[in-house]
């Protein structure tokens, strides 16, 4: 399942690319009744993309820093997402052939999974998303 701050994120985004002011953490944290630190972590990662930028100070906050019908919902997916389809499996005996490589089969099957969701998520850029609300 993917983590909440993918969804975290594309909020916080798409809400920076509509205003036309910046907006602080305490504010689109009540936009979105989560924690301010929460939403601070996540822009952290976005602005380190150069996805958006900050100024601080008087009049200070967040803003978009990027042209949203250029990224995509792959890229915020993989700012976000780690090892999302990884099988966590079990240590087991060494002598059952079955347990020694059902990590590695499901790791091959997965990971082909994971590349057909991320090329998925690839068609669709943050101008597409936001037009279709």
């Amino acid at each position: 399942m993917i983590n909440s701050d993918f969804a975290l994120a594309v909020h916080s985004i798409l809400l920076l690319a509509k205003s036309e002011t910046r907006l602080t953490s305490t504010h689109l944290s009540k936009l979105m009744r989560l924690h301010p630190v929460r939403i601070r972590k996540v822009l952290s990662r976005m602005k380190n993309e150069g996805y958006i930028d900050s100024k601080e100070g008087i009049n200070g906050g967040f803003f978009i820093s990027c042209d949203i019908a250029k990224v995509t919902l792959h890229d915020i997916y993989v700012l976000t997402q780690e090892d999302l389809l990884k099988p966590k499996c079990h240590d087991c005996c060494a002598s059952c052939k079955i347990g020694t490589n059902i990590e590695r089969v499901l790791d091959e099957i997965l990971g082909g999974a994971d590349d057909r969701f991320q090329e998925y998520l690839g068609k669709y850029t943050l101008k597409a998303v936001m037009e279709k609300m």
